[in-house]
């Protein structure tokens, strides 16, 4: 759908000449991120402990999508939906919403629930079990 649009070069370029920030400035703070919340692998680092409640919502008409995590790390969950976007989910529910919108936001909803109800004795089980699958 939107292959090949997200350019690199030209943002970086469009980062220079529009807001004076260097190339440098740019890795220095990717990298500095990267430190903070563990980078392609947050559920290995981050901080003092790893994270385990992560969330990848992607979409295949998504052009962000290419940049994602696309393979599921330990404790991670990636629903894909099918002709939405990554940003879906945050938007109002209206009538003329396809059915695996519908489904997914429902499904995210129910596991944001589940996490912020989560006791620090059931992290053991998540982490024996595995996180709740999200079908899309």
């Amino acid at each position: 759908f939107t292959q090949g649009l997200i350019d690199l070069n030209a943002s970086l370029a469009f980062c220079g000449s529009d807001f004076g920030i260097s190339r440098g400035a740019i890795a220095d703070a990717i990298g500095r991120t990267n430190a903070r919340y563990g980078g392609l692998r947050p559920d290995l680092h981050f901080g003092a402990e790893a994270a385990t409640r992560i969330m990848y919502v992607n979409g295949d008409v998504d052009p962000w999508s290419a940049l994602s995590i696309l393979s599921s790390p330990a404790l991670a969950i990636l629903p894909n939906v099918s002709g939405a976007s990554h940003h879906f989910w945050t938007h109002p529910t209206k009538p003329t919403d396809q059915k695996s919108v519908i489904e997914a936001r429902l499904a995210i909803v129910a596991q944001l629930r589940s996490w912020l109800a989560w006791e620090p004795r059931e992290r053991a089980h998540v982490e024996k079990e595995g996180p709740v699958a999200l079908s899309s």
